[in-house]
């Protein structure tokens, strides 16, 4: 979202405008699009946390395979999800230049996503 600063008579009023980006719909890479619960640990008819039972999620385009969790949807040795990605297994890609924090890998030093990059291992030129 883009927030505009309008003048009006002495005041300032913000206006957010949303920058519409074409959607697409990809399968969900924490359940691999079964819709529940790929643990089962609440019941094994529990929803999946990510895609809330659809199996499908929408992601904005262009995007990428998930650099930290390879696309698992799920973070390194947990069963929690990624991140990054929120679980999805992809990522929005804005940046075309490598990020110099994380060398385009998208994790820091601890295995967790690069807060530069946001996980993307790319920047903006």
């Amino acid at each position: 979202m883009v927030k505009v600063a309008r003048k009006r008579v002495g005041k300032v009023r913000k206006e957010k405008i949303k920058v519409s980006r074409p959607m697409a719909e990809v399968k969900c890479a924490y359940c691999k699009g079964t819709g529940k619960d790929p643990w089962g640990v609440m019941s094994v008819l529990a929803d999946c946390q990510v895609c809330r039972g659809k199996g499908t999620v929408k992601i904005a385009e262009p995007f990428e395979k998930c650099p930290v969790c390879h696309g698992t949807g799920v973070q390194y040795n947990t069963r929690l999800n990624c991140l990054a990605c929120g679980g999805k297994g992809v990522l929005t890609v804005e940046g075309t230049e490598v990020c110099p924090v994380c060398k385009g890998t998208g994790k820091d030093d601890f295995r967790l996503y690069c807060p530069k990059c946001k996980g993307t291992g790319k920047v903006k030129a």
